[in-house]
């Protein structure tokens, strides 16, 4: 078969001329040729052309050429089937002439398939099925010693220089066409079940380009690795419905797609995406597949005269599978380092600065320590049961304020997941992150800095500065969880995001991260997706890995981008800062580039001017202490090494842009005021690029890199002295709490009605009042809405609770019953003025509210408490306005969240590779040199050692090998490499054997990988032309008598032939009628004309020769 005529056509019609035993006749059947390659083939002596402008599958372009050959006269003439890319060596049609002729009982041999470009190397030799069905190559990719010589008997062989006995040929009606792949396979398997033995013949040798003419497509490319899945998934299921008794066939069939559903879920935990599309396709293909399986089943209960227990010993059991699976592993992992680096985090003193950073931690939040709830700034308590965390997320109700239905902050989420790690007391959950957040952000770090420097020195600085940061301190001081979350999983993000592109586990885990942060953060997302637009340019074949990476937080965030971005218009309302809107005093530009997100350079400014400083000492003496970080910071760029600190240096400078951004953004409002955006976060990002760049210094520093190591960690803990000092002076607004907002009445009440409302009236000190409707026992943090805080303008929700609370305020006259039954507002609480402000003006509006409350008919006061002055309302409240009962939209949405974070999940899962190069992002094979390479090429081994650059080219995502079923994955075999030509396998590129034959000891290893292409858009050649056509069949193949331009070349006549191509379709092309096969047929009770073994087993022919000399086509 030709399908473009590219360049091995040449070197197979040489090798067809050079046969020692030429073949009687050659068809070639050309499928969308270019006339240039019909001209080629028009020139070879006494070859008859069939021509198709269809791309025809391998089964239909042999049912074409076989159509136009003679009815065969005997068992002794054979149909040999070659493609274009596959070139038998001289002899190789003479051996498996020898084969079928001394042995009249074997209807089909096949030979060695061989590497193009190297004859020493075994492609493939022999094909079997597992136990649970999986086609699998029973010798596969091995150094070609002879060592399998012995075999003999097998279940196949491939479709590459197959040669049949044309009358079985036809007996079983040649190929299935249903089949997308292992067209041969099956045939062979119907071969042995009519009677026939079917052998390798060790003599035959054919070299094969795997094109996927004849046979799959060895190429490593993406989309030849997609289709290879799908088309054998496809053959593996068509297989499994042909086969099975009568009775089991609809259970198969019910299964097909459920069964799908679980091998998708398996492909993502195994890391393999890219499977999934074609394990779901060829599953509705085959359910789907009309009366191909129908017509299959016939024509093989047509010809069988043996039970399948004759070839259940041929079979590959699954502990073979196993080993196999297991080597391939092995093998794909050699020239890389055979044993893993320790990072050394006990023994290289990084538990020591955890320990350390937990231990300041503890003494800075002294007080905190026995708390159980935290209040102050932005915090509040969470919801009471994980229920209720988990119910605030997607789209859905949201009891702000009055109430309205729409989208959740995407914080929420992280607080659910933040809550359900205390699941007894969600809240507690924040008590830990402000207590453990030091520590964990050392070890955040310290993790971060080992991408970074094998050094024990740098990255215990690192981890220092890290854990001192003015901008976490500032956060723990000003009640800001989400800040502080964003500072601990900033390092996390870093450490698995620069393998991202080699693991899919580290991919995912970005992803979870990439989403926490700029859920926690969202004005930090515009630098993280620059970031990552950067990361997508470089990752080269890892970018489908990093193209995960925004995913899930895409999701999170749709549904506020529908409802703030496209409903309301306010795309920068999605920047906001989620939670309690916390106001703060705004940073000028040269404060930001300190470090320092506040404007008072966080606590020196009070500090100078308690010890009686100059106003602008401050501004001299920080600069001055953070100056050497600086320095050695800008010092990474000019030292070896140097490229890998220009992208934490841009890093920086993007945190550094968005903090300044951010202190222009007025989002949201507090009290009638407006909230800028916080810089914090931003100012984390520029902290953690600034920081890297000098562990890099610190590490490329030839000589006394302790000096600089300890004056930065000095400067960094004096300078974050006056914040670490906060809580146990008092300066801190983060304190402990009981976890009550409201009065003890109120809580009572809404233990058995928990939407009752409370209306909170709070006097200003303009002689303004500010209020609130709180539902059930109070506030919670994952119940905050950004959509309620950046709402444009005054809603007619705030405007029915202005007037409410005006009216009830002050003596206006106006019934506020219907208004409060309404909304369901069972309680009016008028917070207190301080002690000594009762002379103020808030003191006095509140003297004037408190006298038209007690005068209002509707009310009834119940005291006063610790949360202020408490009324109860006259009438039976209810509960408010119903709750929607239907929320279609919103279950939609969380199916799609739960989709998108389960693949997310599944992916992010580690399996043995990906933990590999989870952790070896800083190594790289590589060649050693002097002694140490001359004494590792005279042991033979392959050696590789840790590369200086520590941004690595390791892949641990190199596809392995996955033989079985159900139980053990589909059947494929790859490797990454990008040569247009299929490859050889990763271990022999590096000069090592597979288990079964192994490599000399000169062997050369290489130090890296050729890159991969992920076109797979193979190049289509023009239709042939049609002027010449002689005949024409219902599927629209020409046939056609080429001119012999030179009679006399060989001495053969002319007669029939087939050639091979392996993308098979489902088109169906229909079969010839049977023909018998005479008396070569093997009587199941009667083993004398041969013995029949395992793949394993060595199987002598003493069948008698035959008289006549066999024909081949």
């Amino acid at each position: 078969m030709v399908r473009d005529g590219s360049e091995p056509l040449a070197r197979t019609l040489d090798a067809l001329r050079a046969q020692t035993r030429p073949a009687d006749g050659i068809i070639a059947v050309a499928t969308r040729a270019s006339e240039a390659t019909i001209e080629e083939l028009g020139r070879v002596p006494g070859m008859k052309l069939v021509t198709s402008t269809e791309d025809l599958s391998f089964a239909q372009a042999v049912a074409a050429g076989v159509r136009v050959t003679d009815q065969p006269e005997d068992a002794e003439q054979m149909l040999w089937l070659l493609s274009e890319d596959t070139a038998p060596e001289p002899t190789a049609l003479a051996a498996l002439l020898g084969a079928l002729e001394v042995s009249p009982s074997v209807g089909v041999a096949g030979p060695k398939i061989l590497d193009w470009d190297d004859a020493s190397f075994l492609r493939r030799y022999g094909e079997t099925i597992t136990t649970l069905g999986a086609a699998v190559p029973v010798v596969e990719d091995e150094l070609d010693q002879a060592q399998h010589d012995t075999m003999n008997d097998v279940m196949a062989v491939g479709p590459a220089g197959m040669l049949v006995r044309h009358q079985l040929w036809d007996q079983l009606g040649g190929f299935d066409q249903a089949l997308v792949a292992d067209d041969a396979l099956d045939f062979c398997i119907r071969t042995r079940l009519a009677g026939y033995l079917v052998a390798v013949v060790p003599t035959a040798r054919v070299a094969s380009a795997g094109e996927g003419i004849a046979g799959p497509s060895w190429s490593n490319r993406l989309g030849a690795r997609r289709r290879r899945h799908r088309q054998a998934r496809a053959a593996q299921l068509h297989r499994r419905l042909v086969y099975a008794p009568g009775i089991m066939v609809p259970v198969h069939w019910l299964s097909l797609v459920p069964l799908a559903i679980l091998r998708v879920i398996g492909h993502f935990v195994k890391k393999q995406p890219e499977l999934v599309l074609g394990e779901l396709s060829a599953a509705f293909a085959v359910a789907f597949s009309g009366t191909k399986v129908g017509s299959a089943r016939r024509q093989l209960a047509k010809n069988r005269t043996l039970g399948w227990s004759s070839i259940a010993g041929l079979r590959m059991r699954l502990d073979e599978v196993r080993r196999k699976r297991a080597l391939a592993r092995e093998a794909t992992q050699i020239g890389f380092i055979g044993e893993e680096r320790d990072l050394r985090f006990f023994s290289g003193g990084g538990a020591w600065v955890v320990l350390a950073t937990a231990v300041i931690g503890a003494a800075i939040l002294a007080p905190l320590l026995g708390a159980t709830y935290l209040t102050g700034g932005g915090l509040l308590p969470l919801s009471a049961t994980v229920g209720d965390l988990w119910q605030h997320i997607g789209f859905g109700w949201r009891d702000v304020g009055l109430g309205f239905v729409g989208a959740a902050d995407p914080f929420s989420a992280v607080l659910a997941v933040l809550g359900t790690v205390t699941f007894w007391q969600p809240s507690f959950s924040l008590v830990l992150l402000f207590l453990l957040a030091l520590p964990l952000s050392a070890l955040g770090a310290w993790f971060a800095a080992t991408r970074l420097t094998e050094r024990s020195g740098p990255r215990a600085v690192a981890a220092l500065l890290w854990a001192l940061a003015p901008t976490l301190l500032t956060a723990l001081a000003d009640g800001r969880p989400a800040a502080v979350i964003v500072h601990v999983l900033l390092p996390w993000l870093f450490y698995a995001g620069v393998v991202a592109s080699r693991s899919w586990a580290a991919a995912g885990t970005s992803a979870f991260l990439f989403a926490a942060i700029v859920a926690s953060s969202p004005s930090l997302a515009p630098a993280l997706l620059v970031i990552w637009l950067v990361a997508m340019v470089f990752a080269g074949r890892g970018v489908a890995r990093v193209g995960l990476v925004p995913i899930p937080a895409i999701a999170l965030f749709a549904p506020l981008i529908w409802q703030q971005g496209i409903h309301r218009n306010n795309w920068l309302g999605l920047l906001a800062d989620p939670g309690v809107a916390t106001p703060a005093t705004a940073a000028s530009g040269w404060q930001l580039s300190l470090g320092f997100p506040g404007g008072s350079l966080g606590g020196w400014s009070q500090l100078g001017a308690a010890l009686g400083l100059p106003g602008a000492a401050p501004a001299i003496v920080v600069p001055a202490l953070l100056a050497p970080l600086a320095i050695v910071a800008l010092l990474a760029l000019f030292l070896p090494g140097s490229r890998r600190a220009v992208p934490l240096l841009i890093a920086a400078f993007l945190g550094l842009v968005s903090a300044v951004f951010a202190t222009h953004l007025l989002l949201a409002s507090a009290a009638g005021t407006a909230v800028p955006v916080w810089a914090g976060a931003a100012i984390s990002l520029y902290w953690l690029g600034i920081v890297g760049a000098a562990t890099l210094g610190l590490d490329r520093i030839p000589r006394f890199r302790a000096v600089p190591a300890l004056v930065m960690v000095l400067a960094a803990a004096v300078i974050a002295l006056p914040l670490a000092l906060a809580q146990p002076l008092g300066t801190s607004v983060v304190r402990e709490s009981s976890g009550r907002q409201l009065p003890a009445y109120v809580t009572a009440a809404t233990q058995t009605d928990p939407r009752l409302g409370t209306l909170v009236i709070t006097p200003g000190d303009d002689g303004t009042i500010t209020a609130v409707v709180i539902r059930g026992q109070g506030e919670t943090l994952d119940g905050q809405s950004t959509i309620a805080q950046t709402a444009p303008g005054v809603s007619s929700d705030d405007r029915v609770v202005a007037e409410l609370a005006g009216n009830l305020a002050s003596q206006s006259g106006l019934d506020p019953t219907e208004t409060l039954v309404e909304h369901g507002i069972a309680f009016v609480l008028l917070s207190p003025v301080a002690d000594g402000e009762e002379q103020t003006v808030a003191g006095q509006t509140a003297g004037r509210a408190t006298s038209a409350l007690d005068a209002n008919a509707a009310l009834v006061a119940v005291g006063d408490t610790t949360s202020g002055t408490l009324w109860r309302t006259v009438a039976d409240v209810g509960t408010g306005p119903e709750l929607p009962t239907s929320n279609v939209l919103g279950t939609l949405i969380g199916v799609g969240l739960g989709v998108v974070f389960l693949i997310t999940l599944l992916l992010s899962i580690p399996n043995g590779a990906s933990r590999d190069g989870y952790r070896a992002g800083s190594r790289k094979p590589a060649k050693l040199k002097g002694r140490a390479a001359r004494k590792a090429a005279a042991s033979g081994a392959t050696v590789a050692v840790i590369d200086d650059d520590a941004t690595g080219t390791y892949d641990d995502e190199e596809p392995t090998a996955d033989l079985d079923d159900e139980a053990e994955g589909s059947a494929s075999a790859d490797t990454a490499d990008g040569s247009t030509r299929p490859s050889k396998p990763r271990w022999w590129r590096r000069g090592q054997a597979s288990a079964g034959a192994p490599a000399p000891a000169s062997a050369p290893a290489e130090a890296t990988d050729d890159a991969v292409s992920v076109d797979d858009a193979p190049s289509t050649p023009d239709a042939a032309s049609a002027d010449d056509t002689v005949a024409r069949d219902g599927t629209g193949v020409v046939v056609e008598d080429a001119v012999d331009p030179d009679p006399d070349v060989t001495g053969s006549t002319p007669a029939a032939d087939a050639v091979v191509d392996s993308n098979t379709t489902a088109d169906q092309v229909p079969d010839e009628p049977a023909i018998a096969t005479g008396d070569a047929v093997v009587s199941e009770a009667d083993p004398s004309d041969s013995t029949e073994t395992t793949p394993d087993t060595d199987t002598t022919r003493r069948d008698t020769p035959g008289t006549e000399q066999p024909h081949a086509q």
